[in-house]
């Protein structure tokens, strides 16, 4: 009886892998996600099981900045928008109380904040969201080459 087990166990196997996987046939990945496995790799921007959920989102408000830099304390306001077509570019207007409107990246709850040129100042940084609480250090150097090291607090 052992004797027929043995080649039924390799039939078995060699039948199982030759079969293609259909973990991913009824799966469907939104936002460009993948499937794999049965699970969705999502694209950047993107998370939840089925990448359905724009993580940028999360930021999307007004809110109170309280700034701490090397030149002084200063209190401001600024909107975070998810108006670009790129699912995972924010958009944060008056940023620093210049008028700028800078771009950040997200990335789950952090945001990373990449060189970029403004009216001649130089700003990069980046910051993380805890509780609807947004947290940025940044750096900025001015045409003039002042240079700022700054945190802000912002609170919706």
């Amino acid at each position: 009886m052992n004797r027929l087990l043995i080649p039924l166990a390799i039939f078995c196997i060699i039948l199982s892998a030759c079969r293609p996987d259909n973990a991913c046939e009824d799966v469907v990945c939104l936002n460009n996600g993948v499937c794999e496995s049965g699970e969705c790799l999502c694209s950047d921007g993107f998370e939840g099981y089925n990448c359905e959920t724009e993580q940028r989102l999360a930021f999307v408000n007004t809110y109170n900045v309280n700034e701490s830099c090397n030149l002084g304390d200063f209190s401001y306001g600024v909107t975070m928008n998810a108006e670009s077509v790129v699912g995972n570019e924010l958009t944060i207007t008056n940023f620093g109380d210049f008028g700028h409107s800078v771009v950040a990246l997200v990335d789950g709850l952090n945001l990373i904040i990449e060189r970029q040129v403004h009216s001649g100042d130089t700003i990069w940084g980046s910051g993380l969201m805890t509780d609807f609480i947004v947290n940025i250090d940044y750096n900025l150097i001015s045409n003039h080459a002042d240079s700022l090291n700054c945190s802000i607090v912002c609170t919706p």
